[in-house]
């Protein structure tokens, strides 16, 4: 009696396709971080750690007739971004595979996807602490002034925007709690005060977006550090430049899927290679507040 041959490596290979590229798309569209900084592509083989190019500030000078300019000095510095392996395990039994076929495959791959981009945006924010100012408390509430406070003070050092800020969803929800009380209107016109998303066509944006004030955009996200100095609860936000901090990403996400006999599984690995690093401590202003929900 013959039996017909095991096909694992071939059916894998179709029905893990899917997986990967969900995962991709997941990622990219769940994550915050990479459309508030300064992405750069790490080619292959350029090492773990990555030097990128930040220019100085450029003054222009007013000169009179006759007389000859300055020669400015336009070196650049070269913050670095240590790369680190954002890995995703899981294990997918034969049974499974062949009961549910592609659509389990891709809803595998969405949430390897959101898992990736929570640890890509997680190393974002992380940054915060290095930004050079540092306002608020750890028994301040978020409130209007601090983020005012913010814009003011990157204003004062040039800086045109746009500007962002990440909060934790229990400081939004005191800030927000905040506006409905000191607005002069409530409810969707408090919402059309704070400044609709008509600018921003990403939908990860729209998911996160609290809203406009100052010209700051305002998003929340539950990665933003804690801060639990003295017991308290509370947590590390930032307000900043785009170019305040930056992303380095070496490719996409790669896929790799080894099949196991004996257990009548496939081990499928998914991994992203990717940093952060703060480019201009001074281009972002991080706002310490307390994150009980009252």
């Amino acid at each position: 009696m013959s039996y017909p041959s095991n096909q694992n490596s071939s059916v894998n290979s179709e029905l893990f396709a899917p997986l990967v590229v969900q995962a991709e798309y997941a990622a990219y569209e769940n994550s915050i971080a990479r459309q508030l900084v300064r992405v750069f592509d790490v080619p292959m083989n350029a090492g773990k750690v990555v030097q990128v190019p930040v220019w100085a500030s450029i003054s222009a000078e007013i000169i009179s007739d006759e007389s000859a300019a300055n020669l400015l000095q336009t070196n650049t510095t070269a913050p670095t971004i240590t790369l680190t392996e954002h890995v995703v395990y899981n294990q997918v039994t034969d049974m499974l595979r062949d009961s549910a076929f592609q659509d389990v495959m891709s809803q595998l791959g969405d949430q390897s996807g959101r898992a990736i981009a929570e640890s890509l945006d997680t190393q974002v924010f992380s940054e915060f602490a290095n930004f050079s100012s540092d306002i608020g408390s750890t028994t301040t509430e978020l409130t209007v002034n601090l983020l005012l406070q913010g814009a003011a003070t990157l204003r004062s050092r040039k800086l045109t925007g746009p500007f962002f800020a990440v909060v934790h969803p229990n400081c939004a929800y005191n800030l927000k709690k905040q506006l409905t009380t000191t607005l002069p209107y409530s409810g969707a016109s408090a919402g059309a005060q704070l400044g609709a998303i008509t600018d921003i066509g990403n939908s990860v944006l729209s998911n996160f977006y609290v809203g406009q004030m100052a010209g700051i955009q305002i998003f929340e996200s539950a990665l933003v550090a804690a801060d639990s100095t003295g017991g308290a609860t509370a947590y590390k936000n930032g307000v900043f430049a785009m170019n305040a901090l930056g992303h380095a990403m070496r490719g996409g996400i790669d896929m790799n899927t080894l099949y196991l006999p004996a257990a009548r599984a496939t081990d499928v690995v998914l991994k992203a290679v990717a940093g952060a690093g703060t480019l201009h401590s001074t281009w972002g202003v991080r706002i310490t507040s307390e994150g009980t929900i009252n």
